[in-house]
């Protein structure tokens, strides 16, 4: 008999101790595992997969440095053995179809499939809710194992009802991104209550298996048909997204977690900036390493000896009792060595692994054992808080812990060089961190719906095909056609799973490939193409924006998702984006042009090869076949051709081609063509009519004007104080059409002086509700005589769009929706008729009515559901409704059913806005996508005070009262409303000027402001004041000149005061704010007071100084506030108090010992330093606050605060914080 090599003994010692460590705990029948003590007979998905991987890793050592047959022998054998696992791990998850099926559709916890099973049956152990069963790693990870195994040859699936049930578990894991879990600790938030969180370790592991699963396509290993999983590129880059803007950070609640060692490098290797891993690599061995380990993250509880052991959850005030010594688990080490391996960093080998050597325990034969974790013994406690990492620990938990294990067999594997770690990465996940491939261009094709559109382009030199020119190998088909095909992908009647669900968005990128169906080749046009969707695509500049930033996102994208291939995008151009028909009775030629010069200016840009920085190709279709990615969908069960048909014959409307309403539908005329006799005279040659209409339309606008807040109180203390004379509020009653924003003079008005617009806006307010009230009931009285038929009439003899909605309005409010109109032959509803002039607004362009129509029809943008997921994954809570009445909150994604009822309740009364926040929700959601830095440091974005700030704005821009701003915000289109969001979330104030005379959105000039020197402004005013002060009790008249140099230098001083009002309504916050707040916190025995809100001492004890939990407790306190700019000086200071706290806050004797301190006290003290130091300089605020004439009142602003300390700048000699720092040192000086 041969004697072995030395290599092959070494071997065979691992495969005994494998053997006598691992094996022996598993079941014979089931091949599963069980491990807990306190869990008899339980089977873990997660630890029996790290095992799996542990007996794969010794299959290919063995196949690799067989020296004999019996080496292969037990090659095959390990091999068997793993499969065979990997196969009881899938049927156990298979016997919960139903339950798969149902967490698809709703999301639901309970709906969850289970963590672990009966380790001898294969069933259930415990009930839907008696345990965290919602771990979205656990099921990630066994597919990411099972694309890698397959991928070395092994193969696991074995039949098509496999397949197709693992094409359902993609379609559970790909909404991982935005569904909170109970995360790898299966506890959740780390009170341990059962609070769900978004886990960046478990978003990782998502992507992973994605990533794995489309790498490694057929699962029979074979290229049988239909065995292929089918992964959405989109998703992946989904969870790019969400990783880049979580990392460090795990969750809400963890300011890091040593599990997200397992998605920076082994096994999931799912983070591609090497900048990004690391930090987060730092942030974890700086945080939570230790002797024996890692701690699993800061003030984990749990298996401590003050742990009490009866009850799951904590109080939150013992959370900061573990801090110091918590549990730490040797199973990172083995992380850290694996993660030290595949970076070729041997230095780091070699420490970490004499560090893991020296915390194993040897067993009674002498076998090493990884332990599941250490403890500090209760004797030693005090002594470890006092100086962490100095006392010794004891092994507790399971030993050997079979996951911790497992992964030491890996590591000895490599160590020894029985396997290199390419070979445990068969699908080279490893190397996208290290290798870089440069964006790819993207491809785009332009197609002409018509002859006339061809035509069109032809005329400015822009030559392409029609659609129905193309070669006939091709079809073209909307993105919702994608969405059918994929429903049919994942069926099986055996199991009764359905596919993918089609309430799920199409993705661009997956948009982006051809799809070789049988024969054909299917392209896709973009989900943003299809204006049916909402009425922002009617606005011609939103769309080409659309084209701008998402043919930039395919640039930045494409690569990481790991497509073979270039993106093909083709774009149709329909008779509508250059049709001018349907608005000339409604707008102006300019805008006309200015729309088709809009779509041919953007494509004219494409042809160039570069738009918005991104490197695009265009030519036509046929040009790109051999470059462009191609995914195959194949049908098992019938041929691709039937499939494809069978998916058209389902879907009513399969066209690209908006129809005109015209044709698709009778026009009102058509309808309204009724019964009712000759019609002889017309609207306007009865008097009658037109007070009838008139009145109507009185009562049309009093619901039409949009909701600024909860009362005028809370109006005035916007404080839109750039206005024009006062208005009576009955006067907005009469109709108007709305002025285009460029066709009003431009003036820059004199602010008023002391309270004389807070007076007149309330004698306006009075005078308006008293007129209010004299014409209420009469108005009511008049309309509730008027019979269906006399309005319905009205409307037969209008063609005024205008006219028709308010009519119709009017119908609606006085009988209902679903009232029955009989107009002509058919069953006409109100709705209908509501439904048809929405449309006839948005082919006018007419954004005012096309808002209100939408909201009293309460329709939903299509894309709302995915603009709140995308600022809810970036940890950007929002908040809907009139900010100090009925204010509600979004902390997680929703649902569109559910997004329903929030609306509904935020802005169930008020038409326009329940559109015009979706709209500014949308625009959210698109630029924290495409430009994620405008959002840092804000975790609650206000619609509310948005809708306020904006309208604010137009009023100063265009010298308008506070009812013309809001009635004008409702007349800017979609595309000029995004502008403008972009430009407050850039710190830009807007400026406008008047060129065209027009366009509001080509109108915006956008100005930075600095710090200004506030001296230099106060020596420039001092002669002025001088020269036009009272002498003998009367004020001297001013020279006109002299006014307007006043003026010009009153909106100069309101820079700094809309600084803050901006500032305050976005919620934005010096960077590092709240953890500086949570140091001031922690030294304050009763906590701070911030607005009569108390930031307790006891929350540093719940939550740690990075946790976001932390930042959303200050947003509540905060958002109590409901002026901005007053939120703005108390951030001010909270910031100044934490930046000075060696000064203030440990030199200082005198801080408050007996009570919180007192923010608002801090301020108003500060104000009044600065107006008495402004007396002696003779500034301004001689006019207001620090005039010594009785005659003269306080001035408006917030909270008893000079508008004139609103208006410093932050910094210099008379900035805020001069004056904030004097009042900290004269009160605790």
């Amino acid at each position: 008999m041969r004697s072995r090599s030395g290599s092959g003994v070494r071997l065979d010692r691992i495969l005994f101790m494998v053997e006598q460590t691992i094996c022996s705990h598993q079941n014979p029948i089931t091949a599963l595992f069980a491990n807990q003590k306190d869990f008899p007979g339980h089977a873990w998905v997660r630890d029996n997969v790290y095992i799996a991987q542990a007996l794969w890793a010794l299959y290919r050592a063995y196949m690799k440095c067989a020296d004999f047959d019996e080496d292969l022998t037990k090659a095959k054998e390990l091999g068997f053995t793993c499969v065979k696992m990997m196969q009881s791990i899938l049927e156990c998850l298979m016997r919960q179809a139903d339950k798969l099926e149902q967490f698809k559709k709703y999301q639901r916890p309970l709906d969850a499939l289970h963590s672990k099973y009966a380790v001898a049956t294969k069933g259930t152990v415990c009930g839907d809710a008696d345990w965290g069963h919602l771990q979205m790693d656990a099921i990630s990870l066994y597919l990411l194992t099972l694309a890698q195994i397959t991928a070395s040859g092994l193969q696991v699936v074995r039949n098509f009802d496999e397949v197709a049930f693992i094409q359902n578990l993609v379609y559970y894991i790909e909404t991982g991104y935005r569904t909170p879990d109970y995360g790898v600790w299966e506890r959740g938030d780390k009170t341990n209550q059962g609070i769900r969180e978004l886990n960046a370790s478990s978003i990782g592991m998502v992507k992973a298996a994605l990533q794995a699963l489309n790498d490694v396509g057929d699962l029979f290993v074979d290229g049988s048909r239909g065995s292929v999983v089918h992964v959405l590129p989109d998703e992946i880059e989904q969870c790019s997204a969400v990783l880049s803007s979580m990392l460090p950070r795990e969750s809400f609640s963890k300011e890091t977690d040593a599990a997200l060692l397992g998605i920076i490098s082994y096994p999931a290797f799912c983070v591609e900036d090497p900048e990004l891993v690391a930090q987060t690599r730092e942030t974890i061995t700086h945080r939570l390493l230790g002797k024996y380990g890692c701690r699993r993250f800061m003030r984990d509880g749990y298996k401590t000896v003050l742990e009490d052991g009866s009850r799951l959850y904590y109080n939150k005030s013992e959370l900061q009792q573990f801090e110091d010594i918590e549990c730490e688990w040797p199973i990172f080490l083995c992380y850290l060595i694996l993660d030290a391996m595949y970076s070729k960093d041997d230095e780091a080998v070699e420490a970490y692994w004499q560090q893991l050597e020296s915390v194993l325990v040897l067993s009674d034969k002498g076998f090493r054992l990884v332990p599941e974790l250490y403890v500090v013994l209760r004797e030693h406690v005090s002594a470890e808080k006092a100086h962490p990492g100095t006392q010794p620990r004891v092994p507790g938990g399971a030993t050997p812990f079979l996951w911790a294990q497992s992964l030491y067999v890996i590591i000895c594997l490599l160590y020894e060089g029985f396997l290199l770690p390419a070979e445990l990465d068969p699908l080279s996940r490893r190397l996208s961190v290290y290798e870089k491939r440069p964006p790819c261009e993207v491809q785009v094709t332009v197609l002409a719906e018509s002859a006339d559109v061809q035509r069109e382009l032809r005329a400015h030199d822009i030559h392409v095909q029609r659609v129905d020119e193309i070669d006939p190998v091709f079809t073209i088909l909307p993105a919702s056609a994608l969405g059918h095909l994929l429903e049919k992908i994942g069926e099986s009647k055996k199991l009764n799973l359905s596919g993918r669900p089609l309430d799920r968005p199409i993705g661009l990128l997956s948009t982006s490939r051809l799809y070789q169906i049988g024969n054909k080749f299917v392209i896709f046009t973009p989900q943003f193409m299809d204006s049916r969707r909402s009425h922002l695509m009617y606005d011609i500049r939103i769309l080409t924006d659309e084209w701008s930033s998402e043919l930039q996102y395919i640039y930045a994208s494409w690569n990481s998702v790991s497509i073979s291939g270039r993106p093909l995008v083709v774009l149709v151009i329909t008779q509508g984006m250059l049709s001018t028909e349907g608005l000339s009775h409604f707008s102006n030629i300019h805008l006309n042009r200015h729309m088709k010069s809009t779509v041919i200016g953007a494509i004219k840009k494409i042809n160039t090869g570069y738009l918005s920085g991104a490197r695009v190709v265009m030519k036509d279709l046929s040009d790109f076949f051999r470059t462009t990615a191609v995914s195959k969908m194949e049908f098992r069960d019938k041929k691709a051709e039937e499939m494809l048909r069978s998916v058209a014959a389902e879907k009513v409307q399969f066209t690209l081609l908006t129809e005109d309403a015209t044709e698709a539908k009778r026009s009102l005329g058509e309808k309204m063509a009724s019964p009712r006799g000759p019609r002889t005279l017309k609207r306007g040659e009865s008097v009658k009519d037109r007070s009838a209409y008139s009145l109507i339309h009185k009562a049309s606008m009093r619901h039409r004007s949009i909701a600024l807040d909860s009362n005028d109180a809370d109006l005035i203390q916007l404080r839109l104080a750039y206005k024009s004379r006062p208005r009576d509020l009955h006067e907005m009653d009469s109709p108007r059409q709305s002025p285009p924003l460029g066709q009003k003079p431009l003036g820059l008005v004199k602010e008023h002086s002391s309270g004389e617009l807070r007076q007149q806006l309330l004698k306006t307010t009075r005078r308006g509700a008293e007129n209010e009230t004299a014409h209420r009931d009469l108005k009511t009285e008049q309309i509730m005589e008027m019979k269906a038929d006399d309005l319905l009439d009205l409307l037969n003899e209008t063609t005024v769009l205008e006219e028709q909605i308010s009519i119709v309005h009017c119908l609606w409010m006085k009988f209902g929706p679903d009232y029955d109109t009989e107009l002509g032959c058919q069953h006409i509803t109100v709705r209908m008729l509501m439904e048809e002039v929405h449309t006839k607004a948005c082919e006018a362009r007419e954004w005012a009515l096309v808002r209100l129509t939408a909201g009293l029809l309460k329709k939903q943008l299509e894309e709302l559901s995915k603009a709140v997921t995308h600022l809810l994954v970036r940890q950007k809570q929002i908040t809907v409704g009139m900010a100090s009445k009925k204010e509600e909150v979004i902390t997680c994604p929703k649902t569109n059913e559910e997004l329903e009822k929030i609306m509904n309740r935020a802005y169930g009364d008020d038409a326009n806005s329940f559109t015009l926040a979706q709209e500014i929700i949308v625009y959210l959601g698109s630029l924290v996508r495409t430009e994620p830095k405008l959002f840092l440091e804000m975790f609650r974005l206000r619609i509310g005070l948005i809708i306020q700030v904006l309208a604010s704005e137009l009023a100063r821009l265009r010298n308008l009262s506070g009812t013309e701003a809001a009635e004008t915000l409702l007349t800017v289109s979609p595309f000029e409303l995004k502008s403008m969001i972009f430009s407050l979330l850039s710190g830009r104030l807007l400026e406008e000027y008047a060129e065209d005379g027009f366009h509001y959105g080509d109108t915006i000039r956008e100005t930075r402001t600095g710090i200004g020197s506030f001296r230099r402004q106060i020596e420039e005013r001092k002669s002025l004041r001088k020269s036009t002060r009272s002498v003998g009790g009367l004020d001297i008249p001013k020279e006109e000149d002299e006014e307007d140099e006043a003026d010009e230098d009153d909106f100069q001083f309101g820079i700094w005061l809309r600084h803050r009002r901006i500032d305050g309504a976005l919620n934005r916050v010096p960077n590092g704010f709240y953890a500086i707040l949570w140091d001031t916190v922690h030294k304050m025995p009763h906590g701070v007071k911030i607005n009569d809100t108390i930031l307790h001492w006891g929350l540093t004890q719940e939550m740690t100084r990075k946790e976001i939990k932390f930042a959303l407790e200050v947003e509540e306190a905060l958002n109590r506030i409901a002026e901005p700019e007053y939120r703005e000086l108390v951030v001010e200071t909270l910031w100044l108090l934490g930046r000075l706290e060696k000064l203030v806050l440990l030199e200082q004797p005198n801080i408050p010992r007996d009570r919180p301190l007192d923010v608002d006290h801090i301020l108003h003290v500060a104000n009044q330093i600065f107006v008495n130091h402004n007396k002696q300089l003779e500034t301004l605020v001689l006019e207001c606050c620090a005039s010594s004439n009785p005659n003269n009142t306080k001035c408006d602003g917030a909270r008893s605060i000079c508008k004139h300390f609103y208006d410093s700048a932050p910094a210099g000699e008379y900035g805020t914080s001069h004056y904030i720092i004097r009042a900290l040192m004269q009160l605790y000086s």
